[in-house]
């Protein structure tokens, strides 16, 4: 359980709309600061279980030991009456979600939507708070549809979340910076009630304007994947002209201006679900201003031509692939987490069985959203030394710390040839020669 040290606790009525991953986990992080938290989606089913403290919808470290705790202290609830949440609630938190329309543009209308049904209960002043990501401007859009139903005055606030999976709790609890936007004619008690909520949390606020709030989060992610396609590209010249990109990465992050949280770890490349739909949404915003967006698109195409590359590694160590037998080591898009939305498995896994290959899947959390993918093309493995029984080569797609530990001693007997494709460089090419493998990392100098 991640601990902090609070010097007092909040205590507002607080509401949650929208209870997928960013929804549950600010609704517990925000009950275990001491507000009273009630939860409110359309999934009576979800509403249900998680009333009943006996399931999750996803995998995140901790999350299930933070709602039962809070649960059982009776400060969260969830409730499939969305009037009783907005009538007990001064702060209301829209968590929906925000995905990208076919031409990459944002799709608002889980929160248009949202804040309408939310409007028809507003009686008197709420603060309205928008969690989700969205767009430049859509706080200002939310607000027209308040003025339709409520003549008082309703602030909306932006305040985008930093969360980070696999360690979202962790990313909520000890945040790095807190950001909340406000509107131009802003009531002086919100931006109080909106410090006091966060205040137990000792991290340095962020106080602007709605819109700067709202790019702040793009901005934030599109640099991190920015940096994540830098160093790949730079990745991809060092296997052509021999350097080694870790040593190159080390180098880079000793310089102060750089850092050693720089993401500056070569491989094969980000995933997930919001990276890719920033990416594209942010795109989709140079376009809609006038400005060429092409260093962002080249970023995406990078990244893009990460998973390609490593199935190339693949088919450089083993020929043909037909009737080959290959492990995948690694489903999820990053470990401590069972998300495997745009994760760079999943092309490589389609590019494997589209060559003949035979595949099995090893993942510690993930393996159950394979399935409801790959069905019986593949075959699946918990058990890691159990899947590289007879196989011609492993990848390593997801560095899980139970693949960082791997006794390779065992698994070169257990295999049938001895290839390693690293797909994120966290193995000694040393070390692994010494076991009888054949390495290959992402720009390591092969």
């Amino acid at each position: 359980m991640i601990k902090i040290k609070k010097t007092k606790k909040s205590s507002y009525n607080i509401g949650i709309i929208g209870v997928g991953w960013v929804g549950l986990i600010t609704a517990a992080s925000l009950a275990d600061l001491g507000n009273k938290v009630r939860c409110f989606d359309v999934d009576s089913k979800r509403m249900n279980n998680l009333q009943k403290g006996s399931w999750l919808p996803f995998y995140e470290p901790h999350l299930k030991q933070l709602v039962d705790k809070n649960l059982k202290a009776g400060r969260l609830s969830f409730y499939i009456n969305l009037e009783h949440v907005v009538e007990n609630s001064q702060v209301i938190f829209i968590c929906v979600g925000t995905p990208s329309r076919k031409n990459g543009s944002v799709d608002l209308s889980y929160i248009k939507n949202a804040c309408q049904d939310i409007a028809k209960y507003t009686n008197e002043s709420k603060i309205i708070v928008i969690k989700s990501t969205v767009p430049t401007g859509t706080a200002e859009i939310v607000s027209k549809i308040f003025k339709r139903y409520y003549k008082g005055q309703t602030d909306i606030v932006s305040n985008p979340e930093f969360l980070q999976e696999g360690r979202a709790v962790e990313s909520f609890l000890k945040a790095d910076r807190i950001v909340i936007g406000y509107p131009g004619l802003c009531k002086p008690a919100t931006k109080k009630i909106m410090k006091d909520i966060y205040s137990p949390l000792k991290v340095s606020i962020f106080e602007t304007n709605n819109r700067t709030a709202e790019m702040s989060k793009y901005a934030s992610n599109v640099f991190l994947a920015t940096e994540i396609s830098f160093i790949n590209n730079i990745a991809n010249l060092c296997d052509e002209t021999g350097a080694d990109v870790k040593i190159i990465s080390d180098i880079m992050k000793a310089d102060k201006r750089i850092g050693y949280k720089a993401f500056l770890n070569a491989g094969a490349g980000y995933g997930g679900l919001c990276f890719p739909k920033d990416m594209r949404g942010f795109i989709r915003a140079y376009e809609r201003n006038g400005y060429d967006p092409t260093f962002l698109k080249m970023v995406e195409k990078i990244n893009l031509s990460q998973r390609t590359i490593i199935v190339k590694k693949i088919r450089k160590a083993l020929g043909k692939l037909k009737g080959k037998t290959i492990v995948i080591l690694g489903i999820s898009f990053k470990p401590n987490t069972d998300d495997i939305r745009d994760a760079p498995s999943l092309t490589v896994i389609e590019k494997l069985l589209s060559a003949g290959a035979q595949v099995r899947l090893c993942d510690p959390v993930a393996l159950h959203n394979a399935k409801a993918v790959f069905n019986n093309r593949v075959t699946y493995n918990f058990e890691t030394y159990e899947a590289l029984k007879g196989a011609h080569a492993a990848v390593l797609i997801t560095e899980w710390d139970r693949y960082k530990n791997i006794d390779f001693m065992r698994a070169r007997k257990l295999m049938k040839k001895n290839i390693i494709i690293d797909g994120r460089n966290i193995y000694d090419p040393l070390k692994l020669k010494k076991a009888g493998f054949k390495y290959y990392g992402i720009g390591r100098n092969n």
